[in-house]
């Protein structure tokens, strides 16, 4: 799915598929969908689902590969706008230098329920694992996700922008 030709050169929008994954890989109990909506009058993603971190799961997420991936160097963050309800979620962004599932560099933010830019600098981004550099910055982002997890709750959350800044 693509969130579609959105008048701006720095949006996500050179065809890149979104794909929903969820704990279910690892034998995680979470489940949920996403779909293209118009909430508002925006277009959008929209991700529900309930998470449960039953069995060592947590997380729900729609995740996109860049391509060509992008250099942080070029940029001080990402911005997304989206439309909540009013929980915790976050953006993960995936290099070269995370080799495991379970690697990735995070951003969490609240969401309200109404639209919301929300702006993500590289250096507030936090890495997820031990092994891998502590900074996202000098890096090269391979992949983003927009990700519900890590407590259970009913996720229910609208992105239709999403670019660099």
């Amino acid at each position: 799915m693509n969130l579609g030709n959105l008048n701006n050169q720095n949006l996500i929008n050179q065809s890149q598929q979104w794909i929903f994954i969820t704990d279910q890989v690892m034998g995680g109990l979470s489940s949920g969908s996403f779909e293209a909506e118009e909430i508002d009058g925006s277009k959008c993603y929209r991700m529900t689902g309930n998470v449960s971190t039953k069995n060592n799961g947590g997380f729900i997420q729609i995740r996109t590969k860049l391509k060509p991936e992008i250099n942080t160097n070029n940029y001080k963050g990402i911005f997304i706008k989206v439309y909540g309800n009013e929980k915790n979620y976050s953006l993960h962004l995936r290099t070269p230098l995370t080799l495991a599932p379970w690697q990735y560099y995070s951003y969490t933010f609240f969401s309200t329920n109404r639209w919301t830019e929300i702006k993500a600098p590289f250096i507030e981004f936090k890495k997820s694992n031990f092994y891998q550099p502590k900074s996202i910055l000098n890096q090269k982002i391979k992949s983003i996700g927009l990700v519900a997890g890590f407590e259970d709750f009913k996720a229910d959350i609208c992105l239709s922008e999403i670019g660099f800044y």
